[in-house]
């Protein structure tokens, strides 16, 4: 029997109860820096994250794409073909091909800023699935029979529509988009991870913060309900910024090593050719990342002419990006502030937990601990780089029926020691991070009207307008053109929005100016967080009579959606 769809292998394990050894259900942490992909073992009821680094030990796969012709320039050929090359190996290269090597390209998602390698143009969705593909080859070396049963993608919950829509692509592009069961936004993910390995009491308010290589995550749950049999925990705040991570402190760092180039040696930032800035920018993080573990580290610069070391400290480094973290912190307790139903007091937050790779920097802690006022609070994950994806192969399970009463586990987990508590059916209820809704015109300037807003469960999630068209010409009367738009903050001013689409509605019944009324819905899919549309034409009253015209829609940010009526 074919099987296409992760639906198609959902209705055969419902059938049978049980998945065959060659079906793999994944789930994959797409990262900024780092991915990785873990598969659910059915022998123990629980992810395995998968070595990528053909059997070095070193799981997370770096997210670097590099494309190597058969020949550098003005050099003999050193490889028949061209070639591609994700992961360590085009980290650590890095430095030889800085021109066609691609980093952090998930900054990019849902743009349409393209990536030149080999003399053509690739679009941010199309580096991510050279990424994708690399993590699911990984998998099916473990066993060459191997069938991708379904698969769940984690999301930053900062992730704006276009963005979400380009992972989606993304994932068709790597050949598994069939069998893409959903998106997970990253904390749900790390959350569900955590509830797997630890016991969550009702009442219980647990803030997960993720910060990784490119962007900060910070979301509040709330442990609503607890009985022997279920556990229901809702989202009560989300917040963070796309575009602030480990990147932004690399880049920073970065900057201050040009200056001590041009100090020691009197060389100027743009004369520093390509390779030895690539190679720059490996000390950098190194040096970032030594400083968590070191008070001080000695920065080689031993590509410049006299070469010398730079001794840093961690001090030095944490003046460097004092601003850096006043933003952090300002973001964490915004988050407390604009929570969905008032404000929250640090001291009602229970467990603060910490993911990413990011997270380590010894200043966030000391940052967290200044403002919840108790270090017992902080809880560093066991498996940080993990958990995302782990988290993601949990829901992976549980959407395909394979964890229909997952087994919950104490702390003695690592030790491979199983309690006996009961089983439990874990219940997220997720809300919408942004406001979604229209550009309209009042007066002379142009505003944002929410329609869906922020903090709206995703079952509620699905709000009407009703327009009428009202004009002086024919074309007035028989189309109608709307702007839907994400406000990311709620303080953002309409220049900020972001587009989610155009839509023009074209081709309606000619009616009197006035006569025409429309409703617009839109609403938000839960399993993807994806804008749905739906149009509607309710005539005027007994006068004119609906026509019976109604359709759905999906909006996209580049190029416009036409609706005709027919």
């Amino acid at each position: 029997m074919d099987f296409n769809t992760w639906e198609d292998y959902r209705e055969q394990i419902d059938k049978t109860g049980e998945l065959p050894e060659d079906w793999y259900v994944l789930g994959i942490d797409l990262g900024t820096t780092n991915s990785v992909i873990s598969y659910w073992d059915s022998s123990t009821k629980r992810p395995e994250a998968i070595d990528v680094s053909n059997g070095f030990g070193k799981i997370p796969l770096p997210s670097v794409v590099q494309f190597r012709s058969g020949c550098r320039k003005g050099e003999l050929p050193i490889a028949e073909e061209d070639e591609w090359v994700i992961g360590e190996e085009a980290y650590r290269s890095y430095k030889l091909y800085p021109e066609s090597t691609v980093r952090s390209i998930k900054r990019k998602m849902g743009t349409n800023e393209v990536v030149s390698l080999g003399g053509m143009d690739y679009l941010p969705e199309a580096i991510s699935a050279k990424i994708l593909a690399e993590l699911v080859q990984h998998c099916q070396n473990l066993n060459p029979k191997a069938e991708i049963a379904g698969v769940v993608v984690g999301v930053p919950y900062d992730f704006d529509d276009a963005a979400k829509k380009a992972t989606i692509k993304a994932c068709e592009l790597a050949g598994f988009g069939k069998k893409l069961i959903c998106l997970i936004e990253e904390p749900k993910a790390a959350a569900l991870a955590y509830n797997f390995r630890h016991s969550l009491e009702q009442g219980e308010k647990i803030m997960v913060f993720d910060f990784g290589g490119g962007t900060l995550d910070i979301t509040v749950f709330h442990v609503a309900e607890k009985s022997e049999a279920s556990i229901r925990v809702k989202v009560i705040s989300e917040g963070g910024e796309a575009h602030h991570g480990g990147d932004n402190i690399d880049e920073t760092l970065l900057e201050k090593c040009y200056t001590f180039i041009q100090s020691k040696t009197g060389q100027a930032k743009d004369e520093i050719t390509a390779d030895n800035q690539a190679e720059l920018i490996v000390r950098t993080r190194e040096a970032k990342e030594r400083l968590s573990g070191v008070k001080s580290f000695r920065i080689p610069f031993t590509f410049c002419i006299p070469p010398f070391v730079e001794n840093y400290t961690r001090e030095q480094f944490e003046h460097l990006i004092s601003p850096f973290m006043e933003k952090t912190r300002k973001l964490v307790v915004q988050v407390l502030r604009e929570a969905y139903d008032g404000a929250i007091n640090p001291n009602d937050i229970n467990r603060v937990l910490l993911e990413g790779g990011s997270a380590a920097m010894p200043w966030v802690k000391q940052m967290l601990i200044g403002i919840f006022n108790d270090e017992g609070k902080i809880y560093s994950s066991e498996k940080p780089a993990l958990d995302i994806s782990t988290g993601a192969a949990y829901y992976a399970a549980m959407k395909m029926g394979l964890l229909d009463s997952p087994e919950l586990v104490d702390e003695q987990l690592h030790a491979g020691v199983v309690t006996d508590r009961p089983q439990m059916m874990v219940n997220f209820e997720t809300t919408i991070p942004h406001d979604i809704g229209f550009e309209i015109e009042k007066g002379d300037r142009k505003t944002f009207f929410a329609m869906v807003k922020r903090g709206t469960p995703y079952a509620l999630a699905k709000k009407s307008h009703v327009f009428t068209l009202a004009g002086d010409s024919a074309e007035d009367m028989t189309e109608l053109g709307i702007r839907i738009l994400e406000r990311m903050n709620k303080q953002d001013t309409i220049e900020k929005c972001k587009l989610i689409g155009d839509v023009k509605i074209a081709g309606l019944p000619t009616r009197p100016s006035g006569k025409t009324r429309l409703r617009v819905t839109l609403s938000v899919e839960e399993e993807n967080g994806l804008v749905r549309g739906m149009v509607e034409d309710m005539g005027f009253g007994d006068e004119f009579v609906p026509s019976g015209y109604k359709q759905g829609f999906e909006p996209r940010r580049y190029g416009n959606t036409v609706i005709y009526n027919t």
